[in-house]
């Protein structure tokens, strides 16, 4: 159980939602669980994002100076003829 005395507010461990009051949410432990996990979750899932967004950054930079490369050769033997 969860007593908030200046506010006056108590809730049991049975609750499944939070309850609000001056902009403050009071949550379950359990509840509190799931929400931690979720934002765990959702965190991997950025990191992960984020890595394969570097990874592509990367990526596509060498494909740039190959092709800047294969450019630059062609004008060079294009000068040639």
């Amino acid at each position: 159980m969860i007593t908030l005395d200046n506010i006056d507010i108590s809730i049991s461990n049975k609750s499944k939602t939070p309850v609000s009051t001056n902009n403050v949410e009071i949550y379950t432990k359990e509840h509190l669980a799931t929400e931690i996990q979720r934002l765990t979750t959702t965190n991997t899932q950025l990191m992960s994002d984020k890595m394969e967004t570097e990874r592509t950054k990367v990526n596509l930079e060498a494909d740039r100076m190959r092709l800047l490369d294969e450019k630059n050769f062609l004008v060079v033997k294009k000068e040639e003829f």
